[in-house]
């Protein structure tokens, strides 16, 4: 049976509401209202009888009730009327005017008494105490639940909320008004301590009159924008959130409303043609808007998104597409903070999508500012789009404005260090490391200071040697540095990218941090990690490199400031203030971008004459300046000037950061020692290579920098003694020779010392031994150097082949270091060397192999003490260079030397050295050579075939030969000592098969050209312009030349050569005039002077092609111009030269092949990548065979200063000492590190000696009139980001603006 229906239930109410009499009071009403309401609130809706409720209804809404003064009486009222709608449902008893009061009645009861009370003002009484404005006010501390009528109110929202009754009043008049003060009353009276219930009641209320309304109101919308636009970063009130969930649940019926508020914006004030800073305000305001709607509600912006993609699109309106592509990239970047249908934007709109990307290459730079902004934004958070974004940012990283490329590397910079590590690309990174060289200050500072920043981060990943780390960050040092290293790199960058590396590679400890040991490790870190080149830029750096020699002039600044005494000058005063202009044009040229500006600082710092400064910048450059010395006197010297001369603090700031010893100074070699002697590293191969820089560093010290040492002196006797570690106990030996010889103060007394010292020198290593020596050659006991030699000598009869090199290493050194000691032993000891090493048959004479290169270690034990043997017979001769006799005394070594050069690297015809041996005696000979060339006696007795078998070292066959001899070239040309001569060396190597030895030369000639700029107008063209003449005549000897097998145009690659890299609108002149003068004159090596007339007439072409192509002027030079005595004679008559000079030499042919020499500027100081394999037999040059006998330079001197002669000698024994180092490898001056790393796309294909190879091909096509198979030249590719790169992609025309440039002003 079914189940009976359930009674109906009746209002059981019989009061009236409204009374008359005693029932009129407020309490009496109160009780009838709550009475009412429980009844109510227990019926339930669809079992009551609603005829019942009839008596009520009227009542409630009766102006008594709804307007009385107690709000217990409205606030039931007011649940009376939700209980009423909710038990009538569906059909609601009231008309529309009725439910209009009722719901603005509910409104108003929710807002006025819900509200949290505001706080409250205190004003001060007499008696100092403060009442508040209100004493019926609640607190503003008062909780919602202690609310009077809490519970009212709660079951009014819930009753609305649930029964859903509160969509009635959407068909009232003035719906929008009720619809609105819900809204902004609930905005107005949600809290913290609400209960989420009563939240959740109110969005639902909110949701159900935007799903339920046919539109949205205004002041709907005014309301929901508003706390949008209120929105604080990290301030999410209540409020907020409540419209927040109320827009994510209802965003369907939002997007026409917002659609429609932002299209009314853009149309109005940025698409109006006339817009004002006003509206760009206003349109930029609306932007913002866009994106926290975004952030927090994505599914509001549905219908705006095409709106943005079409403002891509506008043109002429920059600011509109600028902030659209901010706007939109944003977007893209962001992750909003819900879920939602556009949630992956770059998917859902693919169109916006590829639009943004478009822009890009927008012409207008804000928009691509604006772009590049964003994309670093979706580079961090969106892991699908990175890879895109990275090719993107990349390709960008070229653009054609400084800013764009500046913006583009803080982005990357901008990426935490997890996304760096795991998610970008190396080659983004190196991209942003190729920036380091570019023209603008600006983009360069943001280059290195991102990767620095990224480096940072890593350091402690990197020193627990974690392999990812190290692979993707490691080299960012090295890059830092080899950017400084760059030939064109300015001042300014040198400064800034110094600053960037000791800041944030290397920084100084804090004042109250400071471990020397945590310093000293943090640098051996950054070593293991550097390559070559950046280990030697490193060198430079830290101030070592030069130090000898005096080049740095900071130290001799503030000794010359404090003898200008504030412009009051005791002794000369003229030369006090030559010398303080001189060492501060040479500061200012060598450190600062604005020279100017920094000469000005520095005449400001030395006219205040103050003692305390001058202290404290003392300290910062002086050598003997520990850790925290150095770090006191910093921070107290640059506060000081803050305080005081504020205008030098920038200036000085740089200049104590590039002066001071604050990468490796005096505190340095105490943790160094005890990171050789115990070290300690994450891995034993890390621990092996934090030795090895210890080690080397240990010994730069001691080579470039003794002073330091001078304090650790006793230490390092301790360590000498040291039998385990053999590298330590070097290192110190090293170390105490270096100090003894620049300070004979420092000697240590101990007797003990020379003990060891001897006990090293026979019985130790070579290396051990050298060092050895040298310190007893310069202890105070003068007999030690004899008595060593002595020792040696006994143990010649029966000495161990093992212990050969050890003896060998000390007579290399003591007959250079101790010429008196060693002179006076020569006889027994130069028969040991000749006849027991030099002229004992080689057991390497079965070795055929011709262009084959091997390590010295690797040669026979026989042919190294050979090249030992050189090193020994050079020093007796630079021993002796003062000797009046000394030319007499040389003369076996130079004879030694040229059976060397004559018999192809044998010592003799009977020794027979095989192939490997033979390259690196030529190698040495040529070396040893170039050391004698030092003395100026030396020098002189150098006959022209000597010099010229010395310059075929550069065309030998084997690359390691040519290179390491180069290498050298660019330690000791650049110094300015050895006479001009040999200053055309380097341009014998332009054609050369590898590529990175035009590079090297290329330099070494531009940096002696710079150095000479100081020398005197005639010796500046004698090292600089003159090499020319000798340039054409070692041409006019060369032997294809005189077979005329090889075309004039090929050696006319030489010239070219020598005219990129010295040739100028001033020099011009004078290089046609010398090249013109050689028809003036004989050569008096030849029978035959035409090829010397040739080689002028090809000289005069190129370089009269030269300034036709550059629009130079040609004149007469006004000069006289005298050409070198030796290798050219005057003719016995003038008129003799004046027909000489009138005589054509060169063919028809030959003119006509030189039509186009010269007229190419060649870039021959490009990068320096090998363009053929160096042990390649198809691309090295062919030696030329000759058999010409090697003359010995002649005993005939002529009369010479004293003075001079000594003067040169000393520089020779302080230039010579060190070159006995294993090995030749590594330049180590400035123009062998200014090789470039970028490819030279203008270079044209390298040969080998003068074109040689190939040559019989050549004639015998050009004998058949066979033509050469044609061969396609490889377009040369620029590398998109390398480290070389420094010109834009896009041509700028005067105006900035990019001119046949990827940029486009819209989408195609």
């Amino acid at each position: 049976m079914p189940a009976a229906a359930a009674p109906m239930r009746r209002l059981d109410f019989p009061e009236k509401l409204i009374q008359s009499g005693k029932g009129q009071t407020a309490q009496a009403l109160l009780k009838r209202m709550k009475t009412l309401h429980l009844k109510l609130k227990e019926l339930e809706q669809d079992l009551t009888e609603v005829k019942s409720l009839d008596p009520v209804r009227a009542p409630l809404i009766n102006k008594v009730i709804m307007h009385h003064p107690d709000r217990g009486v409205k606030a039931y009222a007011a649940c009376c009327l939700a209980d009423l709608l909710r038990l009538y449902a569906p059909n609601a008893p009231f008309t529309a005017e009725e439910l209009r009061d009722i719901f603005q009645f509910m409104a108003a009861q929710i807002t006025l008494n819900l509200k949290a009370p505001p706080a409250p003002t205190r004003t001060a009484s007499s008696k100092g105490r403060s009442t508040t404005d209100s004493q019926t006010a609640p607190a503003a501390s008062q909780r919602i639940t202690d609310v009077p009528y809490y519970a009212e109110y709660y079951h009014l929202l819930e009753n609305l909320a649930t029964i859903k009754s509160v969509v009635l009043c959407l068909d009232v008049p003035d719906w929008e008004g009720i619809m609105t003060s819900f809204f902004e009353g609930f905005v107005e009276i949600v809290r913290n301590d609400m209960s989420k219930s009563l939240i959740r009641h109110m969005r639902d209320i909110m949701i159900e009159l935007l799903e339920e309304s046919s539109a949205v109101p205004q002041g709907v919308m005014d309301c929901i924008i508003t706390q949008f636009e209120s929105r604080k970063e990290g301030d999410n009130t209540p409020a907020f959130q409540l419209i927040q969930d109320v827009c994510n649940k209802s965003h369907n019926r939002l997007l026409r409303s917002i659609y429609a508020h932002f299209s009314e914006i853009q149309h109005a004030h940025g698409r109006s043609g006339e817009a004002t800073a006003a509206d760009f305000d206003i349109l930029a305001d609306s932007h913002k808007l866009m994106i926290t709607m975004y952030r927090y509600s994505p599914d509001l912006l549905i219908n705006v998104i095409p709106l943005l993609e079409e403002n891509l699109k506008v043109e002429g309106e920059v600011q509109l597409r600028q902030l659209s592509t901010k706007t939109l990239g944003t977007m893209f970047g962001m992750r909003p903070s819900v879920s939602g249908g556009v949630g992956d934007l770059a998917k859902t709109a693919t169109g916006a999508w590829r639009s943004w990307v478009g822009r890009k290459v927008d012409k207008a730079l804000p928009v691509r500012l604006a772009w590049v902004e964003a994309a670093g934004l979706i580079l961090a958070n969106q892991p699908d789009l990175r890879g895109q974004m990275e090719v993107e940012l990349t390709d960008r990283i070229q653009d054609a404005d400084e800013k764009v490329r500046a913006s583009i590397c803080r982005s990357i910079g901008r990426l935490d260090y997890e996304t760096a590590l795991h998610h970008l690309k190396l080659q983004t990174l190196q991209a942003v490391g190729g920036r380091m060289s570019d023209k603008k200050a600006s983009v360069r500072s943001e280059a290195a200071t991102t990767l620095a920043n990224l480096w940072r981060q890593a350091f402690s990943a990197i020193e627990q040697d974690d392999s990812l780390a190290i692979s993707q960050f490691a080299w960012i040092p090295s890059a830092l540095l080899t950017s400084l290293m760059h030939r064109d790199v300015t001042p300014d960058t040198r400064s800034q990218t110094t600053s960037t590396f000791k800041s944030l590679i290397l920084p100084l400890p804090t004042v109250d941090a400071i471990d020397e040991q945590v310093w000293v490790d943090r640098l051996l870190l950054v070593c293991i990690h550097l390559d070559d080149g950046g280990m030697k830029a490193l060198e430079r750096l830290s101030g070592l490199k030069g130090f000898r020699q005096g080049n740095l002039p900071y130290k001799a600044y503030v000794q010359t400031c404090e003898e200008n005494n504030g412009g009051i000058i005791d002794g000369d005063e003229k030369a006090v203030k030559t010398k303080l202009d001189f060492i501060i044009n040479a500061i200012a040229q060598q450190t600062f971008g604005d020279v100017n500006r920094a000469k000005k600082d520095l005449h400001s710092f030395a006219a205040t004459n103050d003692p305390r400064l001058y202290k404290l910048y003392k300290a910062c450059v002086d050598v003997q300046s520990d850790l925290k010395t150095l770090i006191k006197a910093k921070n107290e010297l640059l506060r000081k000037i803050e305080q005081s001369h504020a205008d030098i603090l920038d200036t000085f700031t740089t200049l104590i950061d590039i002066a001071s010893w604050n990468l490796i100074n005096h505190s340095s070699i105490p943790p160094l020692i005890k990171r050789l002697q115990r070290p300690e590293g994450s891995s034993a191969d890390q621990t092996e290579r934090l030795t090895t820089i210890a080690y080397r560093l240990l010994g730069l010290l001691a080579k470039e920098c003794p002073p330091m040492y001078k304090s650790h002196v006793t230490e390092l006797v301790i360590v000498m003694g040291d039998k385990k570690n053999e590298r330590l106990a070097e290192v110190a030996l090293k170390g105490l020779a270096a100090v003894c010889r620049a300070d004979p103060e420092a000697v240590p007394e101990d007797g003990r010392a020379l003990e060891k010292a001897m006990q090293k020198a026979v019985e130790g290593t070579p290396m051990q031994a050298k060092y050895a020596a040298r310190f007893i050659a310069f202890s105070k006991k003068t007999q030690a150097p004899g008595e060593l030699l002595d020792d040696i000598i006994q143990l010649f009869p029966d000495y161990d082949e093992d212990k050969l090199f050890t003896y060998l290493r000390v007579l290399v050194e003591l007959a250079l270091s101790a010429p008196a000691a060693f002179e006076e032993r020569s006889d027994d000891l130069m028969d040991f060397v000749l006849k027991e090493v030099m002229f004992k048959a080689s057991p390497s004479n079965d070795d055929d192999s011709q262009d084959e290169w091997v390590q010295e270690e690797d040669l026979e034990i026989l042919d190294r003490a050979k090249l030992l043997g050189l090193r020994i017979c050079t020093h007796r001769a630079l021993g002796l260079a003062r000797h009046p006799d000394a030319i007499k005394a040389a003369k076996p070594t130079f004879d030694l030397l040229a059976s060397v050069f004559t018999n192809e690297g044998q010592v003799n015809e009977q020794t027979g050295e095989g192939g490997k041996a033979r390259h690196h005696l030529k190698l040495r000979a040529a070396l040893c050579s170039l050391k004698l060339a030092h003395a100026k006696g030396y020098d002189k007795a150098m006959e022209w075939d000597f010099f010229e078998s010395v310059a075929a070292t550069l065309q030998e066959t084997v690359f390691h030969v040519r290179n390491h001899f180069l290498q050298k070239l660019a330690e000791v040309l650049p110094l300015q000592r050895l006479s001009p001569r040999w200053g055309v060396l380097p341009v014998l190597v332009a054609k050369d098969p590898a590529h990175e030895n035009v590079q090297l030369a290329a330099s070494i000639m531009r940096t002696v050209v710079r150095t000479a700029a100081s020398c005197t107008t005639e010796e500046r063209i004698d090292r600089v312009e003159m090499p020319l003449a000798r340039l054409l005549l070692i041409l006019s000897h060369h032997p294809d030349l005189e077979e005329e097998r090889t075309p004039i145009k090929e050696i006319a690659k030489f010239v070219e050569f020598f005219a990129d890299c010295v040739a100028t609108r001033d020099n011009i002149s004078l290089l046609f005039s010398i090249a013109a003068k050689l028809k003036t004159v004989k050569d008096p090596m030849q029978d035959d002077s035409s090829n010397l007339y040739r080689m002028s007439e090809v000289a005069q072409i190129v370089l009269q092609n030269r300034a036709t192509t550059h629009n130079w002027p040609l004149s007469s030079y006004p000069g006289p111009i005298r050409l070198p005595r030796v290798g050219f004679h005057n003719f016995h008559s003038n008129a003799e030269a004046e027909a000489n000079y009138r005589t054509t030499f060169l063919s028809a042919d030959a003119q006509d092949w030189l039509k186009v020499s010269g007229r190419r500027s060649g870039n021959v100081a490009g990068p320096s990548r090998r363009a053929v394999a160096r042990d390649s037999k198809s691309t090295s040059p062919k030696k030329r065979s000759t058999k010409r006998t090697k003359k010995a330079p002649s005993s005939k001197k002529k009369k010479r200063s004293r003075k001079g002669e000594d003067s040169d000698d000393e520089e020779v024994d302080e230039e010579s000492e060190e070159d006995d180092e294993e090995g030749t490898t590594g330049a180590e001056s400035e123009a062998a590190s200014a090789v470039e790393e970028d490819e030279d796309a203008g270079a044209t294909a390298v040969e080998g000696r003068g074109g040689k190879r190939g040559a019989k091909t050549k004639a015998k096509r050009a004998a058949t009139k066979k033509k050469a198979p044609a061969t396609k030249r490889p377009k040369k590719k620029r590398k998109s980001g390398s480290d070389d790169e420094e010109e834009m992609d896009v041509d700028v025309d005067e105006e900035g603006k990019a001119g046949d440039s990827d940029l486009t002003d819209l989408d195609a």
